[in-house]
Order: C-alpha cells, then sequence, then structure tokens
C-alpha cells in the first residue's frame, strides 16, 4: 500500500484475514472453479469422482504467512504434469478473493452515500424552505429587529425618564407664575421697576451735576411721585385673579390712568402661557413615549416564543446541512478511493515468484528416507534398552545377590506353579 496515499486507500487486513482465505480458498465453491477452469473434472464424472478432485486439491495446497504483507502458496505433486497452470488459477482466485473486500465496499458505499445524500437534500430543502418562511411570516420578529427593539425600548424608557423630569419642573414653574399672577397686581410690579429705573438714572447724574441740578431734582420728584403711587395701591387690597381675568384686563382699559402697565402684564402673561404650552407639550410627548413602550414591551413578550422557534429552526437546518455536507464529503472520498483502486489496480499485489514446473522433485528419494528410518531405529532401540537397564532394581542372578548381601547363596528355590 502507497504510504502516502494510505488515508483514502482501502486496506485488504491480510493479517485479520488469512484464516478466512485460507479457509475460502479451499472451499468447494473455489476448489470447484479451478478444476472446471482447468478441465479437471466435467459432467459427465459422477459425484464421488468430483469429490475426490477436490479433495486431493485441497489436501496439496498450503498458505503460509512470511511477513506482514507477504504470503507464500505452496502446491503439493505426486508428478510434475499440470502443476503450473493449477497454481496459477489458485493464485489467480486467491488475488481475486483478496481484492474483493476493497472492490465490493467502494461501490456499496458509493450506492449507499448517493441513496441517503438525494434523501437528505430532500430534508435539507424542507428545513430551509420551514425557516424561509417563518421569517417571511414574523420578519419583524428575527433576532436582528429584536436586538434593535430592545435598544429602542432602552432609549425610549431613558427619554421618558428625562421627559418626566422635564415635565414635573414645567408643571412646578407653571404653579408658580400662576400662583405669583393670582396674587401680585401686575401694576405694582410695574410701578417697583420704574423706581429701580429712575435710581438708576439719578445715581449717574449725581456723578455729572450736583444736588441742585434741575435734571437732578427732576428724576428726585418722579420718585417720590412712583413710591407714593405704591403706596397708595399697597394699602388697597390686592384682589386674586386667575389668567383669564389677567388676560381681560391686559386687553382692556380698566386700568384707566395704568394703560401704560398693559404691556409689563402682557409679558407676564406671555411668560405663562408659554410654559402651559411647554408643560401641555412634555405631558403629550410622555403618553406618547408610554404608548410606545407599552407596544414595545408587549412585543417584547413575545420574543421569547419566537426566538425559541426560531432557534428550533435553525439547529434543525444546521443538523441537516451539516450531516449533508458530511455525506457529499464522504461520497467524494469513495470516488477518490474507487479511482484510486483502479489506479493501483495491478500494482496492489505482487507475484514474487511465478508459478512454474518443477524439474526434479523437492524432496529425497525414497531409499534416503527409508535408510534413515532404518538408522533411526536402531540407534532408538539401543538408547531405550539402556535406559530400560539402568533404571532396572530387579535381582536376576545369585552373583548379584552374594554382592548385595555379601553371604554365600547355598541354595536357590525354584518358581512353584500351580
Amino acid at each position: 500500500m502507497n504510504p502516502f496515499l494510505k488515508d483514502i486507500a482501502v486496506s485488504t487486513m491480510l493479517k485479520e484475514r488469512l484464516s478466512a482465505l485460507s479457509t475460502l480458498l479451499k472451499s468447494r465453491h473455489i476448489l470447484h472453479s479451478v478444476a472446471l477452469e482447468l478441465e479437471l473434472i466435467n459432467d459427465a464424472m459422477i459425484p464421488s469422482e468430483i469429490e475426490e478432485v477436490m479433495r486431493n486439491i485441497s489436501k496439496s495446497l498450503t498458505i503460509t504467512q512470511l511477513g506482514k504483507d507477504f504470503l507464500k502458496i505452496e502446491l503439493e505433486s505426486t508428478k510434475p504434469d499440470g502443476m503450473k497452470p493449477l497454481l496459477q488459477s489458485i493464485s489467480n482466485h486467491f488475488i481475486e478473493q483478496l481484492l474483493a473486500p476493497e472492490r465490493s465496499s467502494i461501490q456499496d458505499s458509493r450506492e449507499f452515500l448517493a441513496f441517503h445524500i438525494k434523501k437528505r437534500k430532500e430534508d435539507l430543502d424542507v428545513a430551509e424552505n420551514a425557516l424561509a418562511e417563518y421569517k417571511n411570516t414574523n420578519a419583524l420578529l428575527t433576532p436582528e429587529i429584536q436586538v434593535q427593539s430592545l435598544n429602542r425600548l432602552a432609549i425610549l424608557r431613558q427619554n421618558l425618564y428625562q421627559k418626566k423630569a422635564e415635565l414635573a419642573g414645567a408643571q412646578k414653574n407653571l404653579g408658580t407664575l400662576d400662583q405669583q399672577l393670582s396674587k401680585t397686581n401686575p401694576v405694582i410690579g410695574k410701578i417697583e421697576e420704574q423706581i429701580i429705573k429712575t435710581r438708576s438714572e439719578l445715581a449717574l447724574l449725581y456723578a455729572k451735576y450736583t444736588k441742585n441740578h434741575s435734571s437732578v431734582q427732576a428724576k428726585e420728584r418722579e420718585i417720590r411721585r412712583l413710591e407714593s403711587e405704591r403706596s397708595e395701591l399697597l394699602k388697597i387690597a390686592q384682589p386674586n385673579f386667575n389668567s383669564g381675568q389677567l388676560w381681560d384686563i391686559a386687553s382692556s382699559n380698566v386700568l384707566g390712568k395704568a394703560k401704560i402697565m398693559q404691556p409689563f402684564l402682557s409679558e407676564q402673561l406671555h411668560n405663562l402661557q408659554m410654559a402651559r404650552s411647554k408643560f401641555e407639550s412634555l405631558n403629550e410627548e410622555t403618553k406618547s413615549l408610554n404608548n410606545m413602550i407599552l407596544e414595545l414591551e408587549q412585543k417584547a413578550n413575545n420574543f421569547g416564543n419566537s426566538a425559541k422557534e426560531l432557534y428550533r429552526l435553525f439547529k434543525n437546518v444546521e443538523i441537516k446541512r451539516q450531516l449533508y455536507d458530511e455525506l457529499v464529503k464522504r461520497y467524494e472520498m469513495a470516488q477518490l478511493t474507487g479511482s484510486l483502486g483502479i489506479f493501483e489496480q495491478k500494482k496492489r499485489v505482487k507475484i514474487i515468484d511465478l508459478p512454474f514446473t518443477p524439474s526434479k522433485p523437492s524432496n529425497f528419494p525414497p531409499i534416503i528416507f527409508a535408510i534413515t528410518g532404518f538408522l533411526a531405529g536402531i540407534f532408538l532401540g539401543i538408547g531405550l534398552a539402556t535406559i530400560v537397564e539402568l533404571f532396572d532394581t530387579s535381582i536376576r542372578r545369585p552373583d548379584q545377590l552374594e554382592i548385595l548381601t555379601e553371604v554365600p547363596v547355598i541354595t536357590v528355590i525354584p518358581k512353584v506353579l500351580n
């Protein structure tokens, strides 16, 4: 086997299959095929004659393993005629059986993989169609959209918290302005503003002129007049006006001589209106954010079931695609292995010593075996007799007894038979 292509080649498993191959080589099927091929049997022969021919061939065959990938097939016969074609036919059948698993396994693997690739492809198409249909039906529930929705929900909640804080501030500011305008006479505020302005102008005049200057005295008289008007207004009970009444005052001539104060009241009412508009705007924004957050939260509650179903479909497609790709890969490997087997078909098994017709017997002549057997029998008999004599402790003669007892033998009693 080529060591560089070992990973894609089919091993013959020679060592594991040697006993099976030896038995198969001597089986009736192989021996019958060899005998028919060499015309050692024919249809005219009786079954006992056919059995005798196959039995003789089986007895004469011997297969031995001399190395890891080295086998020796021997054929014994009493005559050299016909030994070469017989051994050649037996060798061909042996090689055929040796390579049979590789050929059959590759072909069977191709058929098996081709069938299951087609079936797995159909299953994969069904799984992919189910996933695509679910995505089309639930386009807004994909993981990407879910992440975007959750991020948007977090941003909306943050904006809601900010708007609620702004709404609370606007509500407090609106209440303060409304309360101040309802309890404070706007004319007094305007008079105080005029007093402050006049005093500022008087301070500038002091820097330029003396107290006796006409401009300085005029400003002092104006300050005294404004303070007198403020004192008179403070003595009068201040009514509580709502914002509607204040708007009526600002747009009418009810104030009489205080008509010059109407722009100030209008400005205060404008500030109140701006504060109320801001409050209403923030209130509407808060309601809108609450509705949007509620809608997103309802959708988010369905994300779990959707994600579970989507994950199941994804996993199903992934498993079927992985199995399909693995089968396709194995099919390609089987194709490559088959091509390698065809390419190395004549190189996988090499016959080192071709069958030949022997010119003389490979064993010794019968006379040699006879002489060798005769000599071996003589030496074996002598050896056995010597061993028996050495280990025999029985007393057979009188002199042996005299030597052992150192007493003379007077008489010998004969053996009495009944």
